[in-house]
């Protein structure tokens, strides 16, 4: 796991889990193994929390890992008035390890402790630790939609600190009805799935990645493998144009070159003239990139490896090149799933690209061509390939899901501003997050509706044979 950069703002942040193990089969360990990635790179100092008998010491490197869940042999409860006498003395210890370890926290994230029966003795004991924990705001994930009417799923047992997360905001009001809460007890945070983690990027690859945000962030990414005394052969220049022209249309682009051989004098001014082609164009530093430019390490060329992890971000792919036998870099980009614009100049790329690319004229070594108007030729490509871009499912798909479940936007976009806000929890007056006892003690499986009234008055209005009570 990535550790990484540092925020003024630093929280301590409990996780509570129940793993025994860190089985990447599991869905729920990947979850937490993104929020621990994605946390600590913004700085936070997270402390996972597992079974006493979990038998790992560390999970994909990370070793801040306490074993002080307290076993047992599980039930899948109905009720809370079922708590059998061996799963209150669980409870009593969760509470007592709670109160005794989350002193010092800020946040607490739970996953799945207030939802499934089988953990309704530790829902109980973060009930009962609660009012020994005053300065904590608990944030807790619910990963799968509810539909019974259990008695024990009421948000109103746990206080004003206290908040449900579910993954999508479809169903927002259909939690908060089913824990006897309104909206305002239930907050959307959709699951990270971030191509570094679920790829398993290199070090490497993260770094570059961080320096360079465009590669995750741009709407248009090209990853163009050339050696630097190749670089006008490969129609590099060309690229930059078209790639400024998709940006003029309003689209975030990033072009990175992954050069190989920029170690003498001249290799290195040829690097420079192209960055200022770049600059010409429009292009700032973050969008038009040489491997080269991250490190001196780099001036010979990337792994293969890092080169790969890199295609996978793109999902354009522009090939103008003058003169190729073959082009090994374009089955390559192909099966990093992009959209192709190979050179219709080159009669061999037909056969090595197929017939499921777009083509443009670009002149070749045995194709003279010249164009009248670079600007104009170059707007009509870039909205050829835009056109293309927009009516590929597989593209679209792609783009959107890399751009909306990368960790550095969800951070942004949800976790960041919910944890800012959790703040004010504290101001919030007191009818709008608590509800009397006698409104919380609704039968199960009586359909109803929990409504605020414009003073935040919260009341329970029960259905029955077809009318409200």
């Amino acid at each position: 796991m990535e550790r990484g950069c540092v925020m003024e703002n630093k929280k301590k942040i409990a996780i509570l889990s129940c793993f025994q193990d860190f089985n990447a089969g599991y869905s729920l360990i990947n979850i937490v193994r993104d929020q621990i990635t994605m946390l600590e790179k913004y700085g936070h100092e997270v402390t996972l929390f597992v079974s006493e008998v979990c038998s790992k010491e560390d999970f994909d490197g990370f070793k801040n890992i306490k074993k002080l869940v307290p076993f047992a042999h599980l039930k899948d409860y109905r009720s809370m008035h079922d708590l059998t006498e061996d799963h209150k003395i669980v409870s009593q210890l969760t509470c007592a390890m709670l109160i005794r370890e989350l002193k010092d926290m800020d946040i607490v994230f739970s996953h799945d402790w207030v939802f499934t029966g089988w953990n309704y003795p530790y829902a109980k004991g973060i009930m009962d630790a609660s009012p020994k924990l005053p300065k904590i705001k608990w944030m807790h994930w619910i990963h799968s939609i509810p539909s019974p009417m259990y008695d024990w799923w009421d948000i109103n047992l746990y206080g004003k600190h206290h908040k449900i997360i579910f993954p999508n905001s479809v169903e927002r009001v259909k939690v908060a009805e089913q824990f006897r809460g309104v909206m305002e007890d239930v907050r959307t945070i959709p699951h990270i799935k971030d191509l570094r983690t679920w790829w398993d990027f290199s070090e490497d690859t993260i770094k570059f990645i961080d320096r360079y945000p465009a590669i995750m962030q741009g709407d248009c990414v090209q990853i163009y493998p050339a050696s630097v005394d190749r670089l006008e052969s490969k129609r590099v220049r060309e690229v930059i144009l078209i790639l400024s022209k998709m940006k003029k249309l309003g689209r975030k682009v990033c072009l990175v070159i992954c050069n190989q051989w920029a170690t003498g004098t001249q290799q290195k001014q040829d690097v420079n003239r192209y960055h200022q082609i770049a600059r010409r164009n429009g292009l700032t530093a973050d969008e038009f990139i040489f491997t080269s430019d991250f490190c001196a390490e780099y001036e010979v060329g990337i792994s293969k490896r890092m080169v790969r992890e890199l295609m996978q971000c793109s999902n354009l792919f522009i090939f103008p090149t003058r003169e190729e036998s073959f082009g090994l870099v374009v089955p390559e980009a192909a099966l990093a799933g992009v959209t192709m614009m190979l050179n219709k100049s080159l009669n061999m790329m037909f056969e090595v690209g197929g017939h499921s690319c777009l083509y443009g004229r670009f002149g070749s070594f045995d194709d003279t061509f010249k164009i009248d108007n670079e600007s104009n030729y170059f707007t009509g490509i870039a909205q050829i390939i835009i056109g293309r871009m927009n009516q590929d499912e597989a593209i679209t798909a792609k783009t959107f899901m890399k751009l909306r479940y990368n960790y550095d936007s969800l951070y942004n976009r949800f976790y960041a501003p919910i944890m800012a806000e959790s703040e004010l929890w504290d101001n919030t007056p007191p009818q709008q997050i608590e509800i009397p006892a006698t409104l919380s003690m609704k039968k199960p499986n009586t359909p109803s509706l929990i409504v605020q009234d414009d003073k935040g008055n919260k009341k329970i209005i029960e259905f029955q044979k077809g009318k409200a009570n």
